[in-house]
C-alpha cells in the first residue's frame, strides 16, 4: 500500500489503516504486505508527532522524504503551515522524537523484483538538471524531493520546483529496473497516470482506468484500477492522504492512497480515496 502527503494529518493516517486491515479491503486486494509512505509526512497538518508515533509502530513500513520533511529537518520555512500548525511543529520538535525516524528515510526506495520505483517528486538525477551555478535553495529546488510532472509537458524551473515530463522519469528508471515497472511517486495533491508503450510514446491514461467503488464499515471507497503490462511502464501519482491543513480554509477533505496487487496473476496498480468526514474522524 502507498499514500504520500499525509501532511501531519493523524486522523486520516488512523483512517487510512484500519481501512487496510477491514474484511472488506483484505478480500478485494489481500493482506497489506508492505507500506510505502511517500513523503511529506509533516507540515502543514496539526498533528506530526501522533503521526510519527503511529508510523514508527508499523513493522512493514518503507519512508521516503518528501521536501517538507526536509524544510522540517532543516528548520527550513516552507508556505503552506498556518500559526497552529507551526505551533505544533515547535512543540514536536522539542520532543526528539522525530530523529530516529527521518534517519530511516530514503531518498527513493526501489523493489527490483517487482518492478517499483517509489519516490516523493520524481526520479530525475539532479546533476543532470541543476545549473552549475546554482544557489543553495536553487539547487534544493532541483532535487528529487522537489520535482514534480510537468502541466504542460514542457521541462522547466521555477520557485516551485523542477518540473520534468513523464518521458524523462521512465528514461531515467529504464536504467535501473526491468521492462513492466511502475513509478508511484507523490508531492503534488492530485491523482495521474501515464502509461509508455514504447520509449518515448507516453500518453496520460488516468480516465482509462477502470472505476469501482466498495464499502469499507460504511465508508465508500472509490477505486481506479489498471492491469500493469508486461511491455509497458507507468508512473502514476497519488493524491493528497491528509488534508487537515487545507480543511478549512479550500475544505479538502479526501485521502487519497494505492494498492499495488496481483489479481488473476496479473499485477495491478489501484489509486483509491474516500471522504474522510472531519466530524466523524480523531482530531
Amino acid at each position: 500500500m502507498f499514500f504520500s502527503d499525509i501532511h501531519a494529518d493523524a486522523g486520516a493516517l488512523d483512517l487510512l489503516l484500519k481501512t487496510s486491515v477491514d474484511q472488506a479491503f483484505v478480500e478485494r486486494f489481500g493482506m497489506v504486505g508492505k507500506i510505502v509512505n511517500l513523503g511529506d509526512t509533516v507540515e502543514r497538518g496539526y498533528n506530526p508527532c501522533e503521526v510519527i508515533d503511529r508510523l514508527r509502530s508499523l513493522d512493514n513500513l518503507v519512508s521516503v522524504l518528501g521536501n517538507h520533511d526536509e524544510a522540517f529537518i532543516c528548520q527550513t520555512p516552507v508556505s503552506g503551515s498556518n500559526e497552529k500548525s507551526e505551533v505544533a511543529h515547535r512543540e514536536c520538535r522539542r520532543k526528539e522524537i522525530w530523529r530516529d525516524f527521518f534517519e530511516t528515510t530514503h531518498l527513493y526506495w526501489t523493489d527490483e523484483d517487482e518492478r517499483i520505483y517509489a519516490v516523493h517528486g520524481g526520479p530525475i538525477d539532479p546533476g543532470s538538471i541543476t545549473p552549475k551555478d546554482a544557489d543553495g535553495l536553487t539547487a534544493w529546488l532541483h532535487s528529487m524531493t522537489w520535482q514534480r510532472i510537468s502541466r504542460g509537458n514542457e521541462r522547466y524551473f521555477d520557485w516551485s520546483g523542477y518540473h520534468y515530463r513523464p518521458e524523462d522519469a521512465f528514461a531515467q528508471v529504464r536504467k535501473i529496473l526491468k521492462p513492466g515497472f511502475v513509478i508511484v511517486c507523490g508531492h503534488e495533491h492530485s491523482e495521474a497516470v501515464y502509461m509508455e508503450e514504447s520509449p518515448g510514446t507516453v500518453a496520460e491514461i488516468l480516465h482509462t482506468t477502470a472505476k469501482a467503488s466498495f464499502q469499507v464499515k460504511g465508508r465508500r471507497i472509490e477505486e481506479k484500477s489498471l492491469i500493469l503490462e508486461e511491455n509497458k511502464n507507468y508512473l502514476v501519482r497519488l493524491g493528497i492522504a491528509g488534508p487537515a491543513g487545507y480543511y478549512e480554509s479550500y475544505g479538502w477533505d479526501r485521502c487519497y492512497f494505492g494498492v499495488y496487487h496481483e489479481k488473476d496473476g496479473r499485477r495491478m496498480i489501484s489509486t483509491l480515496s474516500f471522504q474522510i468526514g472531519r466530524d466523524a474522524s480523531p482530531p
